[in-house]
Formats: structure tokens, sequence, C-alpha cells
């Protein structure tokens, strides 16, 4: 397993700080002006921050894809019945067991970071399939739940219709068996 980086062996809140410049924009050397100027007792090497610079720029470009990546589906799924967030995670789980067996066949792994799970370790195969199946059962639920709510919400709007339909006819003097013959037929309400 790699050793953690001196950035990484930083303050908390230095860490951050980072981040929010190299957010920002702001160049290897501004970030190390900046520091410097906080007064900070601890010592940045410049090639350490680069490193760190170009970790977390490749970790915010693989974050910018898969937004595109996730906005695409969500567009692509419109209104489907189930929820977009679920059916998105599920797509998104088949991309990174798709990115893992993709680095396993090109043997870019380090120790530990996943290449137990795609090289036909039973255990790590058995958590990614775990992961599958629990999504699975997420999402049917997720569709559950739904379901049930649209049900309610429509058997509210029936309920408060029928109601609605019983004013009117009262107020227009209608019989009692008009006004549930109506009902009947129109909103399926006895």
């Amino acid at each position: 397993m790699a050793r953690p980086s001196s950035i990484d062996k930083l303050p908390a809140e230095i860490r951050v700080e980072i981040g929010r410049l190299r957010g920002e924009g702001h160049t290897i050397d501004g970030i190390l002006a900046h520091l410097a100027d906080m007064r900070s007792q601890v010592a940045v090497s410049r090639s350490a921050l680069g490193r760190h610079i170009k970790g977390f720029d490749k970790i915010a470009e693989k974050m910018r894809n898969s937004r595109v990546v996730a906005e695409a589906l969500v567009r692509e799924l419109g209104d489907a019945p189930e929820s977009k967030t679920a059916r998105l995670n599920i797509e998104l789980l088949h991309g990174t067991i798709n990115d893992l067996f993709m680095h396993t066949l090109e043997g870019d792994f380090v120790d530990g970071d996943g290449k137990a799970a795609m090289s036909g370790n039973p255990e790590g195969v058995m958590m990614l399939a775990k992961a599958l199946d629990h999504l699975g059962k997420a999402s049917k639920s997720n569709v559950e739940f739904l379901a049930l709510a649209e049900k309610r919400a429509a058997d509210k709007a029936r309920a408060e219709s029928a109601r609605a339909v019983e004013d009117v006819a009262k107020d227009a003097g209608l019989s009692k068996d008009t006004v549930e013959t109506i009902k009947a037929k129109i909103f399926g309400v006895k």
C-alpha cells in the first residue's frame, strides 16, 4: 500500500485551503505563496504540491465526467416510473465495476485498490455482487414507495373531488341518488 504523501500529513485546515485555492484556479506557485502568507508552521515542497495538485485535478476530472454521465443518464431515463436517483446509482456502480475490470486487464492496480475484487478473489467478487444486490433491492423498494405515494395522492384527489361534487350538487339542488351516480361514474367513488 502506498504511503501517505507529505500533503496528506498536513493539518486538515491546510489541506482544505489547498483544495479551495486549486478549485479557484490558483497555480502551484500561487498556492505556495498563499501558504507562506498564512505563516503556517509547515513546509510544503513544490514537487509534493505538484503531485498533490495532479491527483486533485485527476479526481476533479473524474467527478466532472461522472456528473456529465449522470446528467445524461437522468435525461435519457426521462420520466421513468422508478426514481431517477436509484436508477442512476445502479448505472454508476455498473460503470465502477467496468472501470475495475478494465484496470485489472491493463494491470495498473496497486495492492489493495480493487485488484482482489476483480482478479477472481471470491470475497472481492462477493462484495461486488452484494453491492449490486443491495442496489437492486433499494431500487425495488423505491419503486414500491413511489407507487404507494402516487396511489395515496390519487385517492386523496378523488376524495377531494367527490366532496367538491357533493358541495356543487347540493348547491344546485341535485338529489342524493344523482350525486352518487355522478361520483360513481366519474371518480369510481361510492
